[in-house]
C-alpha cells in the first residue's frame, strides 16, 4: 500500500513507518503510554516497559532499536486508532467528525502532548521519529477526507491550501484546549469547519491575467 507524501517523498511502511503487529503490540504500546504519563520520556526505560508488559527486553529490542523508536511506535498507533472518523457522505460532515476525534484525543492526552513536545526539544532522535513517523500517520484520515471530497466534486482535485489545512485542524483544537482552557464543543467545531477549513480547502489563488 502507498504511503503519505511529505516533503515530496513518500512515507509509508517501506519508508520507516512500521505497522503494528497485533494485539500483543497493542498491549505493549498501552504500557508505554501509561509509563509516559507516569514518569515522562526521560525517566522511561526499556526495563520498566518490559517488566510491566511481562515481556523480555530481547523481545522489545527484536522489533525496536531503542526507547525513541518504541515511543514513536506507541504514539503512532494511539493516534491512528483515534483518527479514523467515518465517511459521512459530505466534506462538512467528515470534517466535523475529524475534529471531534481530534478533540477527543487532545482532551484525553493534553498532559501527554505537552510532555512529548518538551521531550522532542531534548531528544533529537525522538523529534526526528515523531516528525517522520507519527505526524505523517496522523494525516492518513484527513488525506482520505480530501480524496473523497474531490471525488464528490466538493473541492477541486488540486485546489486549496492542503498543507495549511493539515496544520490548522489540530492546531486550532489544541490551542483551544491547552492555551485557552476552553471547551471544544460542537459550536466551536462547526465554526472552525465552516469559517476556516472549508474556505481554506476551496481557496484558489487568482490566476495571472494573460495579456
Amino acid at each position: 500500500m502507498g504511503g503519505q507524501m511529505q516533503g515530496g517523498q513518500q512515507v509509508g511502511a517501506g519508508q520507516g513507518v512500521p505497522a503494528a503487529r497485533g494485539a500483543r503490540d497493542t498491549d505493549l504500546f498501552t504500557v508505554v503510554i501509561d509509563l509516559l504519563r507516569e514518569v515522562g520520556y526521560d525517566r522511561l526505560t526499556i526495563d520498566a516497559v518490559a517488566a510491566r508488559a511481562h515481556v523480555s527486553k530481547a523481545t522489545i529490542y527484536r522489533h525496536w532499536d531503542g526507547k525513541a523508536e518504541l515511543v514513536a511506535a506507541a504514539l503512532r498507533e494511539r493516534h491512528v486508532g483515534v483518527h479514523n472518523p467515518p465517511d459521512t457522505g459530505s466534506l462538512r460532515g467528515d470534517l466535523l467528525e475529524l475534529l471531534r476525534a481530534t478533540a477527543t484525543i487532545c482532551v484525553a492526552d493534553s498532559d501527554l502532548i505537552q510532555a512529548m513536545i518538551f521531550a522532542m526539544r531534548t531528544s533529537p532522535e525522538l523529534e526526528r521519529l515523531v516528525r517522520h513517523q507519527v505526524l505523517p500517520a496522523e494525516r492518513v484520515a484527513s488525506t482520505a477526507i480530501l480524496v473523497r471530497a474531490a471525488a464528490r466534486g466538493e473541492i477541486p482535485p488540486e485546489a486549496g491550501e492542503r498543507d495549511l489545512f493539515h496544520d490548522l485542524a489540530p492546531a486550532l483544537t489544541m490551542s483551544r484546549i491547552l492555551a485557552h482552557g476552553l471547551p471544544v464543543d460542537d459550536t466551536f467545531l462547526t465554526q472552525v469547519v465552516d469559517q476556516v477549513l472549508i474556505p481554506v480547502l476551496r481557496y484558489c489563488p487568482d490566476r495571472p491575467s494573460e495579456d
